[in-house]
Formats: structure tokens, C-alpha cells, sequence
């Protein structure tokens, strides 16, 4: 592994960025004066380069591309001055399973009758196949829209705890086919339901396999990604998504059955690892409060590809840009410790389920309760000039963030498309829903989304330099002290009991 950092380091060298990386005795260069901004860019470039690199596999959890990916973290933490934050050691770890859909073995019951086939197309989002069958009755969610900006909330009057629901495709206005994650989707209607208690989602539509459709397309592309699952005891189903039962109407799946549903697959087991490093605060009383920065360093990993194809999916946007942009924070931090602690959280397992967040939040090295705020990176690498800041529940934090902005020539603005519910999906729910106030930068999603075109050279580095001071300006001074910004649940925000 070690040979494997010295031959990306030098292909990052190659490609005229610095590497600040060394394997052993090195701290960080000093930079002084109108320099630190370039040298700022310098040192990102150089992350996002080594963390997108080809030998890196895509960085899939869990994986060897995964592991390097965390050696590297390591040893920036060290080199900052970033002292470990897990009895010693960087690493939390837990254990995951993994199989290839091609290779399960699934039959759905319905009634005790099995459907055909052809009728239905089964997608698991960590659901462990040693724990047996699922088995729930049916209840009908009519669209199963939920979106009260809209008025409508079909699963209202329901009970859906434990429950399998059956919702019908289309909404009550015309679907927009870009929005995948929009409320009138199947994955609106999935994370609706499952906060909602529900343990599986019967998606009825004509068709399962339409490529022109971005939904369609969503299915498609799912029915083929490994799925992975945390297997430690105790946890088990961490991520915020159950598993879908996409069916034909030729299923006859109604109100009142009860479905089931078997599977079987060869796992295989691996171990994954989110990184933590912390810095301690000076103040005697304000160094047992946290201010918490996260970034998920992990992506989707690789695929099987042909002569001349790529099947790498680099994530240089999602999310080495807010790795790195993590790391930058981590080291100014350390050069001027606050009062206040600050825990440095590079998550894992969040393309595949907000999965370390998830096992965090299970094992938390710091109290939530002493977590003064949160501020998470995730995609903020294609920036034009703004940057979204997301904080459902911490409105002060928004207002903070335009006001630096506008100080760092990037303008900050709310979140663009607060329908698809994205806190859900990213790391700041298990923080917002232990009552965290927290703000999530983001700027927004786009053609290399998932994509093996997602490389390091379309990264906007000014701006992301400019996104990164804006964070690092909004927490400052709760790192130096300052109350903790307030916290106010949405109604929408609904959480598993």
C-alpha cells in the first residue's frame, strides 16, 4: 500500500501539483501572507487529485481503494497536528456485507402465490439477506406523495409501521422526468415511507425498464449495483432507505395482501472504517462542546468494463472536493485551536447508505448532546460562483454563511430543491436528528453525477477554495465560543421511531 501512495504521489507530481504528503516527519509547508490563498488551492488540487486517482478504485465501501484512501487521511490528520480520536487510533470500523444482485437468488410471494418474473424488479438498499424473509401486509398509499409545500400528504392517515405500502406511479400534477428525487418519484415516495416506519414500498408502474425515462434509467442502474450492508450486531438497518418491490399491475399486488419476500446471496464480508481526528480546546469548560466537520470520503467504486471502457468512477466531486475541503479546515484549526473541541469526521459508506454516519451515530465517539454544531462539505466542486447552503433547522447558520459569502466573492444560497428532501440522504441526518443545528454546503448535482466522467480536472479550485473559506468563517467563532446556533425541527423532517 505504501508503494502504491508513492506511485500516485508522483503521478499527481506529474500532473504539476504539489503533494503535500509525506510518509513519515513531514508537517505542512508555511505559507504566509497573499500566498495562502494560492497556496490553499495548491494544497486542494493536491488532495483531490491523489483521493480521485485512478489507483484508487473509486473508493468503494468497503474496498482497498477505501483503505488507501483512509491511510491517506491518516496521515494528513498527523501532519496537521490532528491527534487521533478513537482510543488512539483514526479509524472507527465496522464490519460490511456485499453481493451482486445477478448473483441472488429473490422470490416474491404474494398470498403465498409466486409472482412471475417478469412482473416485478426487486432493489435492496442494505437489507443483510441472512436475516430472513421479509413478510408484511399490504396497505394502500394511494400515489404515496408526500409534499407539503404542496398540500398533499397521502400517507397521512396511514400506520404504516411495519407495514408493506403500495403506491402508484404519477402525482397529482405532471412529473418532471430530470427529478429522480423528487416527492412524485419512486425515491421520494421510498424515503417518505420508510421514515414513516414502512418495511418495504410497492412501486407499481407499466414499465421497468425504459431507458429514456430518468426513472427508468434509476432502476436500471440500481438493479445492478453491489449492495452492501453494515453486519455488526445491534444496528441493523442504518441507512435511511428500505428495500423497493418495483411491480407491473399484471403483479396484482392490492390492499390487504400479504407479500413476501425471500433472498438469497453468496456475501461477502469486508471491513470499512470511518476516519476521526480531533483537536482539543483550550478553554476549560467550552472543551467538553464539539463543533463537528464531515465529508464522506468514500464513491460507488468500480464496474466491469470492456477494452478501451473506463469503469472507474473517480468521484473527484462526490466528494473528495469536500474531503479535501475538510482537510483544509483540519489544518487551520490545528494552527489556532479554539475553545471549543473540534472532531475532524470523514464518513464512509455513504453512497452506499449514509452507512458510517449511521454506525457513528450507534457508537458516537462524542456525545451527541456535546456537539454544538455540525458543518458538512459533500459535492461543492462545481461551483459557478454559488454554493447551496442547506440548514433545514438552523436558519441563524444560513444567514451567517450568506454574510461570509458575500465577504469571499461566492454567493450562498438556500437550497434548490428542498422537495427532494436531501438531508435524508446525506450525513447531516444523523445529526439533525439527534437535534444537532448543522449546515450542509452543496453545489448541486450534474451530468458526471455518479459518472465515471466525475475526474479531477472539471473541479472549479477558486471557487472551491472561496466555498471552503466560507465554512471555515461561519464556524470559527463557534470554535472560538460562540452560543450554539439554535435549533428548530422542520414538520416535515419526520424520523423512525
Amino acid at each position: 500500500m505504501k508503494r502504491l501512495i508513492e506511485r500516485t504521489i508522483c503521478r499527481a507530481g506529474a500532473a504539476g501539483l504539489t503533494m503535500v504528503l509525506l510518509l513519515s516527519g513531514c508537517g505542512l509547508r508555511k505559507t504566509a501572507g497573499p500566498d495562502e490563498e494560492a497556496a490553499a488551492e495548491r494544497r486542494v488540487r493536491a488532495d483531490v487529485a491523489f483521493l480521485a486517482a485512478d489507483e484508487l478504485e473509486g473508493r468503494g465501501t468497503p474496498g482497498r481503494g477505501l483503505d488507501l484512501a483512509a491511510l491517506y487521511l491518516e496521515a494528513q490528520l498527523a501532519a496537521a497536528g490532528v491527534a487521533p480520536a478513537v482510543s488512539g487510533s483514526y479509524r472507527q470500523h465496522y464490519r460490511v456485507g456485499s453481493y451482486q444482485p445477478a448473483e441472488a437468488e429473490v422470490r416474491v410471494r404474494v398470498n403465498g402465490k409466486p409472482l412471475s418474473r417478469q412482473d416485478y424488479l426487486f432493489i435492496n438498499f442494505g437489507r443483510d439477506p441472512e436475516k430472513g424473509p421479509l413478510a408484511f401486509p399490504v396497505v394502500d398509499g394511494g400515489t404515496g406523495v408526500v409534499a407539503e409545500e404542496r398540500r398533499v400528504n397521502e400517507l397521512a392517515s396511514l400506520d404504516l409501521r411495519g407495514k408493506a405500502v403500495l403506491v402508484r406511479k404519477g402525482a397529482p400534477w405532471p412529473l418532471d422526468p430530470a427529478a429522480v428525487f423528487g416527492p412524485d418519484r419512486a425515491m421520494g415516495k421510498l424515503m417518505a415511507a420508510t421514515v414513516r416506519g414502512a418495511g418495504l414500498l410497492v412501486y407499481v408502474c407499466e414499465e421497468l425498464d425504459r431507458g429514456e425515462e430518468a426513472e427508468s434509467k434509476f432502476f436500471s442502474e440500481m438493479k445492478n449495483a453491489p449492495v452492501a450492508f453494515v453486519r455488526e450486531p445491534g444496528i441493523g438497518h442504518v441507512s435511511a432507505l428500505n428495500p423497493i418491490l418495483v411491480a407491473r399491475p399484471s403483479a396484482g399486488v392490492k390492499a390487504g395482501d400479504r407479500i413476501e419476500i425471500t433472498l438469497k446471496a453468496p456475501v461477502t464480508e469486508g471491513r470499512a472504517a470511518n476516519v476521526l481526528g480531533q483537536i482539543a480546546g483550550a478553554d476549560p469548560k467550552l472543551k467538553e462542546e464539539w463543533v463537528v466537520f464531515t465529508a464522506h470520503y468514500d464513491h460507488v467504486g468500480m464496474r466491469q468494463a470492456g477494452p478501451g471502457e473506463d469503469g472507474i468512477w473517480n468521484g473527484a466531486d462526490d466528494n473528495a472536493s469536500g474531503t479535501a475541503g475538510v482537510l483544509e479546515i483540519a489544518r487551520r484549526v490545528a494552527r489556532a485551536p479554539g475553545k471549543r473541541s473540534t472532531l475532524v469526521f470523514f464518513t464512509s459508506g455513504e453512497d452506499r447508505g449514509i452507512f458510517g454516519s449511521a454506525w457513528y451515530a450507534a457508537a458516537p465517539v462524542v456525545p451527541m448532546t456535546q456537539v454544538a454544531t455540525q458543518f458538512n462539505l459533500d459535492m461543492i466542486g462545481r461551483s459557478e460562483g454559488k454554493v447551496q447552503g442547506i440548514a433545514p433547522a438552523a436558519a441563524s447558520l444560513f444567514e451567517e454563511a450568506v454574510e461570509a459569502g458575500r465577504r469571499r466573492g461566492i454567493e450562498v444560497i438556500p437550497d434548490q430543491q428542498p422537495s427532494w428532501r436531501l438531508i435524508y440522504l446525506t450525513d447531516i441526518y444523523h445529526f439533525a436528528r439527534a437535534g444537532v443545528p448543522g449546515i450542509f454546503f452543496f453545489t448541486g448535482t450534474h451530468p458526471d453525477y455518479h459518472q465515471v466522467t466525475d475526474t479531477a480536472d472539471k473541479i472549479r479550485y477558486a471557487e472551491l477554495v472561496k466555498i471552503i473559506d466560507v465554512a471555515y468563517e461561519v464556524a470559527r467563532p463557534y470554535v472560538d465560543g460562540r452560543a450554539r446556533p439554535g435549533y428548530q425541527r422542520p414538520a416535515w423532517f419526520v424520523t423512525p421511531e
